[in-house]
Parts: C-alpha cells; structure tokens; sequence
C-alpha cells in the first residue's frame, strides 16, 4: 500500500529527520545478540560510539518508556554516540545517531533509546537460510534456499508465486511515478499480523477482540468476483470508503525503510479475502470496475494472496534478504529441469489462522506444526478463524516477454512497460536476465531511471545499487531466455 499511509505523526525536532517510523502499535526491542559486551549505565562514557545489539530498537522522542514517544527504531549494528548518560533511575540514555539502516544520521541529541543494547564491538549478522527475489517485472515472488556447499553454486528455488506491485495508472497528483514499486536491496525487520497502517485508513483483517463474524464474507462465495470485492469496502476510522483487510494476514516491514536511503515504506503483505479464495483477490487488483469504486491496488508495497505471504511469515524470519529486480527471464538449463524432477509436484503445507498474537509484531505464524507443538488450542469461533492446505509451487516457471498481453494482466513481463519503443526498433531498457531456476543473474544491472523515464527507481542498501551482489552473480556457461512474444 501507499507509504504515505504509513508515516505515523512524529513528535518534536525528531519528527523532520527520522526515516524510519512505526505505523500502528510500538515494538519492543527483541532479544540483544547473546555474544554482545552489554555495558552498564557507569561505564559509558560521554562522547563514546557504540554499537546497536538488539534487532530492532525503539528510538524515543523524550526521557520516558512510554509507548506514544516511540518514534522510529534502529537495527542491529547501526552505531550511535552517547551524548548524556542521564540519572540512574531511567533506563535510558540521550544519543547522536551515527550511522544508521533504517534512521538518517542527523547532528540533533533529541534521541534516547535503552542502554542496554549498547555495545561496544560490531556484532557479526547471521546469515539466513533463505532469501528471496521479487521480479517487478513479471509481478513474480521467489524463495531460494542459499547454496553454500561450494562457492558460487547455484540457489535452489522452493516457493514461486504471483504478485501485485505498486499501480503506474496514477500518480500522486505531482509524480506520474509515485506508486511504482522501487527496486534494490532490503531485508525483513519484522512481521506484524494483522498490520494496519498508522493512520488506520485501511482497517486490519482482524482486531484484537473483534467477533469473527464482522470479517466480510469470502469473495468467491459472491456470484461474481465483482460483488465479493465489493463486500470488502467499508467506511474507515476517517469516514471513507476503502479496503477493508487490504494488508492481509501478514506483512514484512522492510529496512532500510525511508524514500532518502531506504525502499520508500514498501512493504510485503497479503490482500483482502480468505484463504479460501486463494489467488482471486489478486486477480481483483486488475479488475477496472472494482478499481472505479475504490482502487485496491498497490502504492508500491508488493502484495501476495493471503496463503502464500503466511508461508513466507512460516519460512522467512527477520533478516532475510529481500531483493527486488527489473528483469528478463532465463534459465540456466533448458526445461525440463532436471534439478527440480522431486519439486514438480507441490508442497501441501497445513496452515490455521488463529487470533492469537493479532496486531503484534512477530505474532504466531500459521504453520498448524508449529501451532500444536506449542499446545495452542484451535477453537472455532473463538481463535479459530480458518484452516486450509496451501500448494506451495516448487517448479521454476520462465515468464516471457509476452506484447500480446496488456502490461495490467501480469503476464507481459514488462509491467512498467518500460520498452515500449521497443517496437519501433529502439534498444531495450532491460539489462541482463535472472536465471529463475539458479536464483542468479547474468551480466544484470537495474533499467535506467532516465530511460524509463523515472518509471524505475533504486533503493535500500549500497551492495545491490549499482552492482550485483557475489552469492546473486551466475557463472560463465549457456542460458536459455524464452522468445520474445509480440
């Protein structure tokens, strides 16, 4: 959805420099890294750098812990200079941000966060099993598993779905580009069930306490999409018309998260309707007359069924890379694949969604395993919303370059349309081409902003801006990128 939405009001000096900003209920602080040399409040010295050990930690506006101060967070390793140690009955400290993912640095001390996650040596990041490739082109998501049996052997795929990026039909009113969906590098901070944006003009799925029975019907159980769609438009807290649900059971808050070095609040989240509708409410997106109602389109967050983004909340924890590219499609072998023979078939995963952990960051995952093997009970119409199978596809698919499709249907593989001229015999603005059955790239770089006319913009982290990452480069060897259809 739109990043705008999600810009709760800030408070004080800090409010025109902090780039990273919660949207709906404060986080605490996760667990600090077990190697970090936690200082106590009587050795920190004034005027002294140290290192952030928590995952996520709250940044405040004033001396307090209370949750409305709660400004912005910053992440593990980002680095801060002591500017008052304060009195020993507060557990927090005034700061100078130095260097920081998901805050600007700024020259202000109106920052406090806890001492206890201060420490004094950089901690070493864990690398995650997976990592996953979002293909803004052809609106397709990815889960690889890292390979690291030898160096630079190839990725293995284990989840593909669709997906709908941010809308180019519009602008804001002064950029024709605003609701594109930005490429580059991010990684997950956190998951929030249930998630609401901090002006809560699109209302949660669920809400803590909220009668099971208020959630809108299925849309497939309407006689046409188009009805069921139109169940899911209710009035917000402002007294307009919009998408009641429209982030879904899941969202991953990126980091960096700001539009000045960050991925511009671009989420990953789940859509409007039950598992049980499967992928229909991402047909929705497409539809023109629902659109002329109240558009449920993306502002730029990169939304999933319902069933797949839980899988990602069961699979992906917080510090998965997340990697967003604007490419043509290959393969590094010419189907079928013959590393894929055990994955044609899908994966059935078992899922239940329960109330339990709603509006909370890091609530219970979906994974019916994970469920009974922490003995929570499942009771329908009390904590059990729903339960199902979702298929996971484990089989590569080569989207081609398809002109015979409209660039809204999500088959085109040029979503942006960002060769239109390559008609009139004009070069392609694609560079390079994503091996979708290794997870690599070959001779990749990002379009052009200015040749795509800003349609394609870069952010999140320095090592996938003007270069590709080492673990996402291809060896030398054939590829085989479909024709062209026109």
């Amino acid at each position: 959805m739109n990043g705008d939405y999600m810009k709760a009001s800030l408070v004080g000096v800090a409010a025109a420099v902090l780039m990273s900003v919660l949207a709906g209920s404060p986080v605490s602080a996760q667990v600090a890294d077990a190697s970090a040399q936690v200082v106590s409040k009587s050795q920190l010295i004034v005027g002294k750098r140290y290192y952030i050990s928590v995952d996520t930690l709250n940044v405040r506006s004033s001396n307090s812990t209370t949750a409305n101060n709660v400004i912005g967070k910053l992440s593990k390793n980002d680095v801060v200079e002591v500017y008052d140690v304060l009195n020993e009955a507060t557990p927090l400290v005034q700061v100078k941000i130095i260097k920081s993912t998901t805050v600007s640095p700024y020259i202000s001390s109106d920052f406090f966060v806890s001492k206890d996650y201060l420490s004094e040596r950089e901690l070493t990041l864990p690398t995650s099993r997976y990592f996953v490739v979002q293909n803004i082109a052809t609106e397709k998501t990815r889960i690889y598993e890292r390979c690291t049996a030898t160096p630079g052997c190839a990725h293995k795929m284990v989840m593909e779905t669709d997906m709908v990026v941010g809308r180019p039909e519009e602008g804001d009113g002064q950029d024709d580009n605003a609701y594109k969906t930005w490429v580059g590098h991010s990684r997950i901070s956190e998951w929030v069930k249930f998630y609401q944006d901090g002006k809560a003009f699109y209302p949660r799925w669920y809400t803590p306490g909220q009668n099971i029975k208020d959630i809108p019907d299925p849309v497939t159980d309407s006689m046409s999409l188009y009805m069921g769609a139109r169940k899911w438009l209710r009035k917000n807290e402002q007294g307009k018309t919009s998408n009641y649900g429209a982030f879904g059971w899941y969202a991953a808050k990126l980091t960096p998260a700001g539009e000045n070095g960050g991925v511009n609040y671009q989420w990953i989240h789940g859509t409007m309707g039950w598992g049980k509708d499967g992928s229909k409410p991402i047909e929705i997106t497409r539809m023109k007359m629902i659109n002329f109602f109240s558009n449920p389109g993306s502002h730029g967050c990169t939304r999933l069924e319902n069933q797949a983004v839980a899988y990602m909340r069961h699979l992906l924890g917080p510090g998965t890379d997340i990697y967003r590219v604007y490419a043509r499609e290959a393969s590094r072998e010419a189907a079928p694949f013959s590393r894929y023979r055990d994955s044609q078939r899908p994966l059935p995963w078992e899922w239940m969604l329960l109330t339990n952990g709603a509006a909370q960051s890091n609530g219970l995952t979906a994974d019916a395993a994970t469920i009974r093997a922490q003995g929570i009970s499942a009771v329908p119409g009390v904590n059990l919303i729903e339960r199902g199978v979702y298929q996971v596809d484990r089989y590569p698919t080569v989207m081609p370059l398809n002109y015979s499709k409209s660039a809204a249907s999500g088959l085109s593989g040029d979503r942006y349309e960002i060769d239109k001229n390559l008609k009139k015999g004009q070069g392609s603005n694609f560079r390079g081409y994503f091996l979708v059955d290794e997870g690599r790239f070959v001779s990749y770089s990002h379009p052009n902003y200015n040749a795509t006319g800003g349609a394609i913009r870069v952010g999140g982290m320095a090592d996938f801006m003007d270069s590709v990452p080492a673990l996402l480069q291809a060896g030398a060897g054939n590829y085989y990128p479909p024709a062209i259809i026109k």
